[in-house]
């Protein structure tokens, strides 16, 4: 089948999908405070992946009684969280010389963010590539300024796959009248986003192409053909018809979650 996606910004290269050499780092601690439950388990769960150590918080307030429990190599915050924004933490946490010469990433949408002069801001959407190589450089331009909280007896967590926005969606729908519509969010230059288009044409191969549609949106050329899905990062798949919307976030490397996705419908010829 070669007929049932298509490129929603252009056409992608082929000299893009390449690829790169995992370097594996050396378990410096990281901080992040997320309020989102699937985007924080999965940031945790990709920089644990690399070779890190996380302590994950919901809140501005928690990520702040955490930094007086301990110290952190570097602090990856939100900075739309509930009550408390990121700013106001880091804020705080210098107030209280819980910072020193720790380094802080502070994550937003927000075009102009104004209490977080004088620490570096990441936009979403980002991909997740682009966020693992900004941690990696930050770490690499900071020296070591204090010894780490000792963590014996805290293994290090395992986290599920974050693959719906909805905790309550259903996927499985019975009957499936109608095609069912897939849009692949991905940035150009990102090694993942290459695996993830890779993965899922392998998969979507095996189905009718009047059945089941793919369309590849590059955010690294247009951010905004992400506000739709309120797309925080790359590569994202977002299934958008029919029943309820449904998100599979980050590095699609097991098929059989595609295929969990769009079981419910006799689509295999």
């Amino acid at each position: 089948m070669k007929d049932w996606w298509n490129v929603g910004d252009g056409n992608l290269s082929d000299g893009w999908i390449r690829n790169e050499m995992k370097r594996t780092f050396e378990g410096a601690s990281i901080l992040v405070v997320e309020d989102d439950p699937d985007i924080r388990e999965l940031l945790s769960t990709l920089l644990e992946m690399a070779g890190y150590t996380t302590t994950a918080c919901a809140t501005a307030e928690h990520g702040l009684n955490a930094l007086r429990e301990q110290t952190f190599d570097l602090i990856l915050t939100d900075y739309a969280l509930p009550n408390r924004t990121g700013g106001w933490l880091l804020q705080q946490a210098q107030r209280e010389g819980l910072l020193d010469a720790t380094p802080a990433l502070v994550v937003t949408a927000h075009p102009n963010p104004s209490d977080v002069g004088g620490f570096d801001v990441f936009q979403k959407p980002f991909d997740l590539d682009d966020l693992v190589a900004h941690v990696r450089q930050r770490l690499d331009d900071s020296a070591p300024s204090r010894p780490r909280n000792d963590r014996n007896g805290r293994p290090p967590s395992v986290r599920p796959r974050a693959d719906s926005g909805n905790p309550n969606n259903n996927s499985h729908d019975q009957g499936c009248p109608e095609p069912i519509e897939l849009i692949l969010y991905v940035s150009a230059d990102s090694a993942r986003s290459a695996n993830a288009i890779t993965n899922i044409k392998r998969v979507l191969s095996r189905y009718r192409s009047d059945k089941v549609t793919l369309t590849i949106c590059d955010l690294a050329r247009n951010p905004s053909m992400g506000d739709a899905d309120s797309i925080a990062f790359t590569p994202t798949l977002v299934k958008r018809s029919p029943g309820p919307r449904t998100y599979i976030l980050g590095h699609i490397t097991n098929p059989d979650v595609l295929i969990e996705l769009l079981e419910g419908c006799d689509l295999q010829s």
